[in-house]
């Protein structure tokens, strides 16, 4: 979210910000419709924002749905950044590097790299890769029946995921929770979701992934950040 400007009076320091309409979990539990229209829209828009950050140096490290914020044009800002590892200089991140092993973000949008750390510190670095397993955790709650499902509920469900992956990795096994799925969209989450942070979709994968391919030729992601659109149904 950006900066508009700042003041103060004699007892408070205010910052004056867009104002947002809300955030992406209100939409999915209150505005299902927009989910819908925008899904595409707004996971490209997230998924270029998640790579905006590491080109600054920044891994999120709490991407979930209600740190994505939706403005009045339904446009996708990223929230809350008290969480997040800053490089020590502003400069882009290498995504096969590991930068550190802090346990920090919400358990059940959490890498298993970050995971392995709880039980054993600092026994696993990590590096931008955990931020696009959690896109793959509010990706799979945005396109799946009802937005509402989370894939996982708790650490050991993330680590059990981790165990079927490692027995089934055949083109035609696929996790029970996927079949619920288009076929694209499910090929993009099992890439999104491989327990193996160097062969994990990244932004490039995503980018060039079929989900986001339109029937013109075009993808979702260009000018993805400019189509944002004032539709007062979503608002209401």
């Amino acid at each position: 979210m950006e900066l508009e400007m700042s003041f103060q009076t004699k007892k408070r320091i205010c910052f004056v910000m867009d104002l947002m309409t809300n955030d992406l979990l209100h939409y999915m539990e209150h505005q299902s419709a927009c989910c819908v229209q925008n899904a595409r829209r707004w996971s490209a828009q997230l998924a270029l924002g998640i790579n905006a950050l590491h080109n600054m140096g920044i891994i999120h490290r709490d991407i979930k749905a209600e740190n994505v914020l939706i403005d009045i044009q339904q446009n996708v800002r990223i929230a809350d950044f008290g969480l997040s590892y800053i490089d020590g200089e502003p400069k882009p991140l290498h995504s096969w590097r590991d930068y550190t092993s802090d346990v920090k973000g919400t358990t059940n949008c959490m890498a298993p790299e970050i995971l392995r750390n709880i039980k054993n510190p600092d026994s696993m670095r990590y590096g931008p890769p955990v931020d696009w397993w959690s896109f793959g955790c509010v990706l799979y709650e945005l396109i799946s029946p009802g937005h509402q499902a989370r894939l996982f509920d708790s650490e050991d469900a993330i680590m059990e995921y981790v165990s079927w992956r490692s027995k089934h990795y055949g083109p035609c096994d696929l996790f029970p929770a996927f079949h619920q799925l288009d076929s694209l969209i499910a090929d993009l989450v099992v890439g999104l979701f491989n327990p193996l942070a160097i062969l994990r979709y990244g932004f490039q994968q995503v980018t060039n992934h079929r989900y986001f391919s339109n029937d013109d030729g075009t993808s979702e992601f260009h000018d993805a950040c400019s189509r944002g659109r004032l539709n007062l149904s979503c608002l209401q």
